[in-house]
């Protein structure tokens, strides 16, 4: 996905709204700092889904927010998400904020390996909180 200078901006924006320094964001999102720093002032502007997710949890915003985009996002071959998640999501057509919640789970250091499971852990969560 694209960055382009008013999501960059906006990257920066919620970072200094939450008084968080670059390192700190950076070792959130599991990136260098000098990549965040790229990201920021729009000199690398092709992050992965994969990143936009790590930045969007390390800010408690979704992707969606971060980038200013509406839309729902739909799961490509080329994400770095598990290709059992990557199915499921493509079927359910779960929200994106579901879709970051989802990716983030991890058993065991071991995430679900069919869409079936993923299915009954999304469930189980929805019920779960209401």
């Amino acid at each position: 996905m694209a960055m382009s200078g008013a999501l960059a901006g906006r990257l920066r924006d919620m970072r200094v709204e939450q008084s968080l320094s670059l390192t700190e964001v950076a070792s959130r999102a599991r990136i260098s700092k000098a990549y965040l720093s790229q990201l920021e002032h729009g000199a690398s502007t092709t992050p992965s889904h994969d990143v936009l997710r790590r930045l969007a949890t390390a800010l408690g915003t979704s992707i969606a927010d971060l980038t200013g985009t509406s839309e729902t996002w739909q799961p490509n071959e080329s994400d770095e998400l598990p290709t059992s998640l990557r199915a499921f999501a493509r079927i359910a057509k779960i929200p994106e904020t579901d879709i970051e919640m989802l990716a983030g789970i991890h058993y065991r250091g071991k995430q679900p390996g069919e869409p079936g499971d993923w299915a009954h852990i999304y469930e189980t969560i929805k019920r779960t909180v209401r």
